[in-house]
């Protein structure tokens, strides 16, 4: 974790502002280092101890050459954990329990997505069922208007057929008189001019 990831995670667990979270840690970062270096050893309760440390010059060895080398004198910190965080690091049933509400965590996570997924799934196609039982009453309705309408237009449709066999009936009727009159009158014409040659003879 570096330092703005730090800024960010206390951030979140305070509820402060990042730029206030950020001041925090600087007026931390700088007052500890100010006591230590004045050699002052800073010491937060359940947390741990900054101590400063000071080594004097000496002389060590290159580890590639071997030749002797001049160490001046320097200063340091060494930070000391307290007894309760050091067992809690040193804690098997700690770690276990971080683990398992990690592992529960996820699990968790996973089963809202695909619920989440399901719920979304069925919405979409909830519309698209009503949709189309809409659609299908309006055409079953326009059926049946369509067959009320075509019914009397069929009704219609016999009665002029009918009518005009009744009408075309007289007519073939009255032909097939007209014919027979005439062939009576040509007969009768025929039969009198043969009359009227055997009277001259």
């Amino acid at each position: 974790m570096n330092r703005s990831q730090l800024i960010d995670e206390i951030a979140n667990t305070t509820g402060l502002a990042r730029k206030q979270a950020a001041d925090a840690v600087e007026a931390f970062a700088s007052t500890v280092g100010s006591q230590v270096k004045s050699g002052n050893k800073v010491t937060i309760y359940g947390f741990g101890s900054f101590v400063p440390t000071s080594h004097k010059a000496r002389t060590g060895r290159n580890p590639r050459t071997g030749a002797p080398v001049k160490i001046p004198a320097s200063k340091g910190i060494r930070f000391s954990p307290a007894a309760g965080l050091k067992s809690e690091l040193n804690s098997k049933k700690s770690a276990a329990k971080k683990a398992a509400a990690k592992a529960t965590a996820k699990a968790a996570a996973r089963g809202a997505t695909k619920a989440a997924s399901k719920a979304a799934k069925s919405a979409k196609a909830a519309p698209a069922k009503a949709t189309t039982k809409k659609a299908a009453v309006p055409a079953k309705k326009a059926t049946a208007a369509k067959a009320l309408k075509s019914a009397p237009a069929k009704a219609t449709a016999r009665k002029s057929t009918a009518g005009a066999a009744k009408k075309v009936a007289p007519a073939r009727k009255s032909a097939t008189t007209a014919r027979a009159v005439a062939t009576r009158a040509t007969t009768a014409r025929a039969t009198t001019a043969r009359s009227a040659k055997a009277s001259k003879r």
